[in-house]
């Protein structure tokens, strides 16, 4: 899948709307602000049911000090977002990043927005010094799954009634730098 993604551009150390190419789709990627919560809150209840997040949660997710939040648009729409945080803060610790959710619309499924929006996150991640990453998936979401393992996320431990009782959760864990011995 990743063959044909590209990213032409984007030289800025920082989120200046990157713009990738997957297939003939262009899209761009920016930051999510509290401006478009109606768009976030429509995609996020066509991805989840009862497990979605609220339009406080997500306000709440925008508004931390220590997340990353972005938008995929296509031709002006908005195909997707991501939300993550960076934890671990206190001196010495190691800094984690934790994907929250990534979601994309159905119109916009398999044609690599969650792909480009993955791969964006990590990038701010990276650029943060964090060493690990990690998400949680639902258990039978086999297509999420797919793309999380051939990004190099490998399973953790098993969520029992994480998104509802019998809809279990599995957590994926991915090493973004080496890890650190005694000395370094």
């Amino acid at each position: 899948m990743s063959m044909w993604l590209e990213r032409p551009s984007c030289k800025s150390t920082n989120l200046e709307k990157p713009v990738w190419t997957s297939g003939k789709m262009k899209v761009e990627i920016e930051p999510a602000t509290a401006q478009v919560i109606d768009q976030l809150l429509r995609i996020e209840r066509e991805c989840f049911s009862t497990e979605a997040y609220t339009r406080e949660q997500i306000l709440s997710l925008l508004k931390n000090p220590n997340s990353v939040a972005l938008v995929a648009r296509v031709g002006g729409d908005t195909a997707g977002f991501v939300i993550g945080l960076v934890e671990g803060l206190s001196s010495g610790t190691v800094k984690i990043g934790h994907i929250v959710t990534i979601d994309v619309a159905v119109k916009y499924r398999r044609k690599g927005i969650a792909l480009i929006l993955l791969n964006e996150t990590e990038t701010f991640f990276e650029k943060q010094n964090v060493e690990v990453v990690y998400l949680e998936v639902r258990a039978d979401n086999q297509a999420a799954r797919r793309l999380y393992h051939k990004q190099g996320y490998v399973g953790n431990r098993q969520l029992a009634d994480y998104y509802s009782y019998g809809v279990h959760g599995l957590r994926l864990v991915k090493r973004l730098k080496p890890m650190r011995t005694a000395s370094s």
